[in-house]
């Protein structure tokens, strides 16, 4: 096992936080808008104007909540609850439950915590303790630790809400919790102690990594977004990266909608891995208080999960990318 780990000082990393939006024709970009590779032609990590837009939720959508029923959903019907994050047509799963409640079809008891940057569920009929799970056609369910008003909804996602273990509940609000009070204490800046790259035979590891938004899903999120594929592309900004690939994924097979992007390689020094049949780059948020109650990405390329565009960031302890083969 090879282990290299590299140090960034947040006071010099902050004095490289801007991003420079190149316009124009970008290799990877308006010439073939399905594949991105960065550094770009021109030497930037930002996208270009032409890359492809996911389509909206259109089709109608199943929830169920255990011990109280299935409902099915007009996915045009459902507005956000998260204007600041989310661009018009596009919502979460807690943005299906308030479809609901504001339906009269099941009780919802709700607020915002401020403290940990999520609307989190008081009750529901008349119950506590709820936390919910979901993914994506060709997905399954992994025990999410996401907040519920960050998960996006694409057409045939399958989520349930179930009342889940109150020690596992408590340690998800507290790890949203210290993501908000780390983020405090950067001043609003999302700055990950620990970001670690590992294959089978290699493992690199960052420290005190800036993350700035590079607005590549912008036709899903409000500018400004930050998601886990920010952590690669400043890596590179900051010229700790050699280079990464991405390829736009449209659909598969019997799977109508995937509106995401794969990441297919990463390059830094002596760390070069690329995807194939077998094998994909998955990622994990982390922190010493939720690990315990993660399940372990295991799946490959055939596997469709909440993809690194698609996860927003707060401000994890940690995250790990990590190369999985079947």
């Amino acid at each position: 096992m090879i282990d290299r780990r590299y140090r960034l000082l947040a006071a010099a990393a902050l004095a490289v936080c801007s991003v420079v939006i190149v316009s124009g024709a970008q290799e990877g970009s308006a010439t073939d808008p399905e594949s991105l590779t960065f550094p770009t032609s021109a030497g930037s990590w930002a996208p270009g104007d032409e890359t492809p837009e996911g389509r909206a939720p259109q089709n109608t959508g199943e929830v169920e909540i255990r011990g109280v029923g299935t409902f099915t959903y007009d996915p045009t019907s459902v507005e956000t609850s998260r204007p600041d994050l989310f661009q018009p047509g596009f919502f979460s799963v807690f943005d299906l439950l308030l479809h609901l409640a504001e339906g009269e079809r099941i009780e919802l008891e709700y607020g915002f915590d401020d403290l940990a940057d999520t609307h989190v569920i008081r009750s529901l009929n008349g119950l506590e303790g709820w936390w919910y799970d979901a993914h994506y056609e060709g997905g399954w369910f992994e025990r999410t630790v996401v907040r519920m008003d960050h998960y996006p909804i694409k057409d045939g996602t399958q989520v349930v809400l179930f009342l889940e273990d109150p020690e596992r509940l408590q340690a998800i609000l507290d790890h949203h919790r210290e993501e908000v009070e780390r983020r405090v204490a950067s001043e609003g800046a999302a700055i990950i102690p620990e970001v670690t790259l590992r294959s089978a035979r290699e493992s690199v590891t960052f420290e005190n990594v800036l993350v700035t938004a590079h607005d590549l899903r912008a036709d899903v999120f409000q500018p400004g977004t930050v998601t886990a594929l920010d952590v690669l592309l400043s890596l590179g900004e900051q010229g700790l990266l050699d280079g990464i690939s991405l390829e736009w994924r449209f659909g598969e097979g019997e799977i109508g909608v995937i509106d995401s992007y794969l990441v297919r390689r990463v390059a830094a020094p002596g760390f070069a891995p690329e995807a194939s049949e077998s094998c994909a780059l998955t990622h994990q948020a982390s922190s010493e208080r939720i690990a315990e109650y993660l399940a372990p990405h295991t799946h490959t390329t055939s596997h469709i999960h909440l993809s690194a565009d698609l996860e927003i960031l707060v401000s994890p302890e940690s995250l790990d990318w990590m190369w999985n083969c079947q």
